[in-house]
């Protein structure tokens, strides 16, 4: 049993030696392979990026002489030998810039999203951005793919918010991310989508409060929930959220040009909330005989809005409870309604 320990012991002791004399201890040294060891790590040898850089001028110089054809091919054989060279992110570069020269915009961005996940360190990143939003921007203006590279496709909206929404995550702190929120909201509103559009416009609120569309963001936000209004006989939550929005708008941007049509706006808004109330009010006192329920609705009336009709209107309507005047019935409020 005891020879048996040694043996074991003897053969631990002679592979880790045989180890360290091929290893070292030095991780500096851990480095020093050939090309398939530099190969795993992601980087690329000094061989191929020269072999890269050469083949990168030779595409270069047939774009430039307008062989756009053959230089994409180049392009595209740098990007398939040479993956982690670092020619390779223009080269992927080049070959977006010739796919909207096509009008192929998913395409195009396809190519630029490829720099910015495979070459993290791309010195022109904010020209690679320019270029997504330049793509998106074209789908968002109506732009068409093509069918069969000869037909024209459908327009791509929806297309367009994914790319904007891709934007936003590759620079959330560049100034492309606001505009890109704010035409994800343009997009949506005219897809009839009111909600997504909400989505853009509280992100750029909330997380671009600086940003110079600002402005447009607290003003759209506001109009849209405007938009969603029905009526002073439906529900007023989207009512009371287009004045909270107008509201802040004349806090905080009191220089603005929008400043007449935000009050005027506002306005109206408080109004119609003023009439639901008064509409309130006025069930309460013709048809369930409830004058104290009547006179909470008429005097939240005059509160909301006390200069409008709807305000005279419910101070009319307190001096007749209280003066003891009955209110008209039911029945002949809805004969009115009917002949009217």
């Amino acid at each position: 049993m005891q020879r048996t320990s040694v043996t074991i012991l003897a053969f631990w002791l002679f592979l880790a030696s045989s180890l360290q004399a091929q290893l070292s201890l030095n991780p500096l040294n851990w480095f020093d392979g050939d090309d398939e060891d530099v190969a795993a790590l992601n980087i690329a040898s000094a061989a191929d990026e020269s072999e890269a850089a050469a083949m990168l001028e030779t595409g270069q110089a047939k774009l430039e002489a307008g062989s756009t054809g053959s230089a994409n091919r180049t392009f595209k054989k740098i990007i398939k030998r040479y993956p982690n060279a670092e020619a390779t992110g223009d080269a992927r570069f080049y070959r977006g810039k010739i796919y909207i020269t096509k009008g192929r915009w998913g395409k195009a961005f396809e190519n630029f999203q490829e720099i910015i996940n495979s070459h993290p360190n791309y010195e022109e990143f904010d020209r690679v951005i320019g270029a997504q939003f330049d793509c998106a921007t074209a789908l968002m203006e109506g732009a068409r793919g093509r069918i069969l590279w000869i037909f024209p496709g459908f327009k791509q909206y929806d297309k367009s918010i994914q790319q904007f929404e891709q934007i936003v995550r590759n620079a959330p702190y560049s100034d492309y991310a606001p505009l890109a929120l704010m035409n994800i909201a343009l997009v949506s509103e005219m897809e009839e989508k009111p909600e997504d559009a909400i989505d853009a416009l509280d992100r750029l609120i909330n997380y671009y409060p600086q940003s110079m569309l600002a402005p447009d963001a607290y003003y759209n936000m506001a109009e849209t929930y405007s938009n969603l209004v029905k009526g002073a006989e439906y529900d007023q939550g989207s009512t009371r959220q287009a004045i909270s929005y107008y509201e802040d708008f004349l806090i905080l941007f009191p220089q603005s040009n929008y400043l007449g049509e935000v009050e005027s706006n506002l306005k109206s808004m408080e109004d119609l909330l003023a009439r639901s109330r008064l509409n309130l009010g006025d069930f309460f006192y013709n048809y369930r005989t409830n004058n104290t329920a009547a006179l909470v609705f008429y005097n939240e009336t005059i509160t909301i809005a006390p200069e409008t009709e709807a305000a005279a209107e419910a101070r009319l309507r307190i001096a007749d409870i209280e003066a003891g005047v009955k209110p008209t019935s039911g029945a002949s409020i809805l004969r009115k309604i009917l002949t009217d």
